[in-house]
């Protein structure tokens, strides 16, 4: 069971989910199998800026590139004559993103020319190609946290006897025992702007499918 608690367009999405900790992982994981565009080759053709050539490209290489399931390969230029400074969104065409992201600073009269190449791939290829920031937590409270101990596989136990003795309210001992028979997952999802939020999921899910079928040809 999912229950949305939160959806700001495409940027964020948070749910709480019955499901199991191993599961709620497998989704996390697999949000790196999604194929993502992002910048993978720069030609520099001109750069007077302080910046190495380098450093150009590395921080060319963080720009988040809108992307679809049509998304293949696209090119780019990025000219720029200072004195300014050189954005993200000085890119043309546009990369299709909000963001807008400091690339270099140009004096009087100093010139940036680049060519730019970008392609499709996974972020367990690079980090570059990661979709956005996905992680999970227990839905309990700080205090309870405090009681409780929680395993590889995400089961939360106490110890009863260590509970009678502490010295700790009735209400709080109570929501230690629940937290003990509740498995509620808080799952936060935040894109970096190349797909929907919520389409990380889905799309995690997708690539998980796509492995354990895989998976099940290879074993028969």
């Amino acid at each position: 069971m999912i229950k949305i608690q939160k959806y700001d367009k495409k940027k964020k999405l948070n749910f709480t989910t019955d499901m199991s900790t191993s599961l709620a992982n497998a989704i996390r994981r697999s949000a790196l199998e999604i194929p993502i565009m992002a910048i993978d080759e720069v030609s520099i053709v001109k750069n007077d800026s302080a910046l190495y050539d380098e450093m150009i490209a590395h921080r060319l290489g963080l720009v988040p590139i809108e992307t679809s399931k049509s998304s293949k390969e696209a090119r780019f230029s990025l000219k720029a004559i200072g004195p300014k400074t050189v954005y993200s969104s000085d890119i043309k065409p546009s990369v299709g993103t909000e963001y807008k992201l400091p690339i270099t600073i140009l004096d009087n009269e100093q010139e940036l020319e680049v060519d730019i190449e970008a392609r499709l791939g996974k972020g367990i290829e690079h980090i570059k190609y990661s979709p956005g920031l996905i992680f999970f937590k227990h839905n309990l409270e700080p205090e309870v946290m405090d009681f409780v101990t929680v395993d590889e596989e995400g089961k939360i136990s106490f110890n009863e006897e260590e509970l009678e003795n502490k010295n700790i309210s009735e209400e709080l001992k109570k929501k230690i025992r629940k937290a003990g028979s509740v498995n509620e997952l808080i799952f936060e999802i935040e894109s970096w702007g190349q797909i929907d939020a919520k389409d990380i999921f889905l799309r995690a899910i997708e690539a998980l499918d796509e492995n354990l079928e895989e998976l099940g040809k290879e074993v028969k």
